[in-house]
């Protein structure tokens, strides 16, 4: 009968996903100033839902529980802007930078049960006589 966990190396590159996501995140959030952008419109709200969406995605393939990864990641997000707007004097927090958040958690989390799945579905494939 085949493992349902991850092979080592496959769970050892699953967290360093994690990591290196959470990482660019917290830059991302929390760094003094924002660098200038090319001005596009919308471009902010981008980059929050992909910083989140990245986290929950990599947090959820590496076996964190999507539910509390989810109210973690949503709590962060309102400190976050929070913390922008009271302790980083260049930056400014902002309610719809917290909405942008919650969609990069929905679309994360999506994306990481459309890839578990993938690889269950592999695996079974793999496994089938």
């Amino acid at each position: 009968m085949p493992s349902r966990r991850p092979a080592p190396a496959r769970r050892i590159l699953a967290w360093a996903a994690f990591a290196a996501a959470v990482g660019i995140q917290l830059v991302g959030l929390y760094a003094p100033s924002t660098p200038d952008g090319p001005g596009i419109p919308g471009l902010d709200k981008m980059a929050h839902v992909g910083m989140f969406a990245l986290v929950m995605a990599t947090g959820a393939i590496a076996g964190l529980p999507p539910r509390g990864l989810a109210a973690v990641l949503l709590a962060h997000a309102v400190v976050s802007e929070v913390v922008q707007g009271a302790l980083l004097p260049t930056r400014s927090g902002d309610a719809w930078d917290a909405v942008a958040d919650a969609v990069g958690i929905a679309v994360g989390w999506l994306v990481a049960g459309l890839a578990m799945r993938r690889s269950r579905t592999r695996r079974r494939a793999a496994t089938a006589p």
